[in-house]
């Protein structure tokens, strides 16, 4: 009889985007290795996508509790002149040139909403979590963040439980990349700090997507650690290496697109290709899928506006996001163009690599996408700065794509990322605590 575990998540189906993924095919697959799944999540999230598609992914019999919960957004959309349905972006934090009323109301977060703006969350889910405690009799608890609100959430419920607790950090807390450069007082950049101790010294074991984000979330708990990166389906993504040649060359980035990922240069050197003939404009598409900052995607269409070879497309559900991958010749990668944060792996990465496409990233050579890029001969990162380097790599895989020559891909070492096998891992963890 398997045992059961209580995950509680922020992020779940109807919301989309990446931040979902990680915790629903935990969920999906736990069952085979002997963990039932019990959801605690927020009823009506502030999501920054809706993808219904995901909801095929819940296991039979699994059971969702939802709380509602005191959020903060009604007021900020409000003060900032949003409109009430207009979606706020994960990063929110990140944006650059905003109006004096962000600003403000960004500076409210940081110092006000400590750790995050999901706080009013807390204690619906912690009355909630006890309630499901005292009838589903679970044997462990896990929390997953962003945002790290869950983490205080498991916290309280452990105390009061005395159940085992694994802390899932699919992002820094105090160190990730759109807190670099705000202004945080002392005072609250210390509770935020002292918050996340408390967790990870609390915890029985923690799991994280790199090991320099375990560096980042802790300088002297490494050993707490053990490092389950994301991965890809193998129900919906992996392909054979096998698929249909295509008719023009396809160039595709999808994901969010903020300027912490954006770098210009690329894309007026991908123009100059083009112009010069070295990239054929009648045999070369670019699409763009997925949140683009607007001001972003203003910059690129007017760039590329006599060419007619760009296609800018709006977020999509992951099914048709996977397809699109499956379908493309060559998949950029944009990694955050912050120092020091070589532990970023974007989710997609994964599911890229499973089509057995190409890659071109642009961002840390030495980081740890880097270095999957390279175990599995799927593609390269590359110094935003190295035109020369990276004009070279384009032409070649516009080349090799136009001669039929497809790269030879390590695919035992793309399957070792596969959700199913990483799951697995992730049970063996329950069990090693639960004993």
């Amino acid at each position: 009889m398997n045992k059961k575990v209580l995950i509680i998540t922020y992020y779940w189906p109807p919301a989309g985007g990446p931040g979902v993924q990680r915790v629903l095919k935990f969920a999906k697959y736990l069952p085979e290795f002997g963990w039932d799944p019990i959801i605690l999540t927020v009823a009506n999230g502030e999501y920054p996508a809706i993808d219904e598609s995901l909801a095929k992914d819940i296991p039979e019999g699994c059971k969702v509790y939802k709380t509602k919960a005191f959020e903060p957004t009604t007021f900020y959309r409000k003060f900032t002149g949003m409109k009430q349905d207009e979606k706020i972006p994960v990063a929110n934090l990140a944006q650059k040139n905003i109006s004096w009323k962000k600003k403000l109301s960004n500076w409210v977060r940081l110092n006000l909403f400590v750790p995050d703006a999901k706080i009013g969350w807390i204690p619906y889910a912690v009355s909630q979590g006890k309630q499901i405690i005292k009838k589903e009799q679970p044997d462990i608890i896990f929390s997953s963040s962003p945002p790290p609100t869950v983490h205080l959430i498991a916290k309280k419920l452990t105390k009061w439980s005395g159940l085992k607790w694994v802390a899932d950090f699919r992002d820094p807390w105090t160190k990730i990349h759109y807190l670099h450069d705000q202004k945080f007082n002392p005072i609250s950049k210390r509770r935020n700090e002292k918050l996340e101790r408390s967790v990870v010294i609390e915890c029985d074991k923690a799991t994280c997507v790199s090991s320099n984000f375990v560096d980042l979330i802790s300088s002297n708990q490494q050993d707490k650690f053990k490092i389950i990166t994301n991965g890809y389906d193998n129900e919906t993504t992996f392909s054979t290496g096998e698929k249909a040649s295509n008719n023009v060359f396809n160039i595709l980035y999808i994901g969010g697109l903020t300027w912490n990922r954006y770098y210009k240069s690329f894309f007026v050197w991908l123009k100059e290709l083009i112009e010069k003939g070295d990239l054929d404009k009648n045999k070369v598409r670019i699409q763009l899928a997925g949140s683009i900052e607007p001001t972003i995607k203003k910059e690129i269409e007017e760039l590329f506006s006599t060419l007619n070879v760009l296609e800018v497309i709006a977020y999509l559900p992951h099914s048709e996001a996977v397809s699109l991958m499956q379908e493309s010749d060559l998949l950029l990668l944009f990694l955050e163009q912050v120092a020091g944060y070589e532990g970023h792996i974007p989710g997609k990465l994964f599911e890229y690599i499973s089509t057995q496409n190409r890659i071109l990233g642009l961002g840390n050579t030495a980081g740890e996408s880097a270095q999957i890029l390279e175990k599995t001969n799927t593609g390269r990162i590359f110094k935003p700065e190295n035109e020369k380097e990276i004009k070279k790599q384009l032409v070649t895989e516009f080349q090799n794509w136009q001669n039929g020559e497809i790269a030879k891909i390590d695919a035992a070492s793309i399957e070792k990322y596969s959700r199913k096998q990483l799951t697995q891992q992730l049970a063996n963890l329950f069990s090693e605590i639960h004993q």
